[in-house]
């Protein structure tokens, strides 16, 4: 039997607090320019998409989205709060075929892996994805691999930009954009790119 994973019990178990304090974030600005570079009606899938707060602005905007999250508990709490197309699924083992959509939105999710894990995820993301396919992928700036304590156990992996485009194009992708934008303890590494 597989020990249960730690970071996925927090999110089950607490899953209403962290809903209700993802749904405070206000990403509009990200939100813009990755639907701007999509052509209209596209299909995104949502890797690791929580309590579904950035689905709901894509189907607001004519998109069709998948969610996909590990967590039952957040999956839960994306189906009260936004109802839509949501797949309990492992970002490391993708349940789709292939290619399947126009743009992946990876939003501080793969985070929550070991950094061995990374380049697997972004070549099944790469996979997946129809030609000219967006990604955009959130990742917290920094070193190291950490374990937190916030309500429960969650892991976290922090990366520099520099090697964030290193294993997107070793993935296939080509870089559109990356930047930074402040957090309360860290910054957060945001890129869009392109299959």
């Amino acid at each position: 039997m597989t020990k249960p994973d730690p970071t996925t019990e927090t999110y089950d178990q607490f899953a209403a607090q962290i809903a209700e304090r993802f749904w405070q974030t206000d990403l509009t600005h990200i939100w813009k320019e990755f639907c701007a570079l999509l052509p209209a009606g596209s299909r995104i899938l949502d890797v690791g998409c929580g309590a579904g707060r950035d689905m709901a602005q894509f189907r607001s905007r004519g998109f069709f989205v998948a969610g996909m999250d590990l967590s039952i508990g957040m999956l839960r709490e994306a189906a009260s709060r936004a109802p839509g197309a949501y797949i309990a699924g492992d970002m490391t083992a993708l349940p789709f075929s292939r290619p399947s959509f126009d743009a992946a939105w990876v939003n501080a999710s793969l985070l929550h892996l070991p950094r061995k894990a990374a380049p697997g995820v972004l070549t099944g993301i790469h996979s997946l994805l129809k030609s000219s396919g967006v990604l955009y992928l959130s990742l917290k700036e920094g070193e190291g691999e950490i374990w937190e304590q916030r309500e429960g156990q969650r892991f976290f992996t922090f990366y520099q930009a520099e090697e964030v485009i290193r294993i997107l194009e070793q993935a296939g992708f080509s870089l559109l954009k990356t930047w930074t934008e402040p957090a309360k303890s860290f910054n957060w590494l945001n890129s869009f790119s392109r299959k």
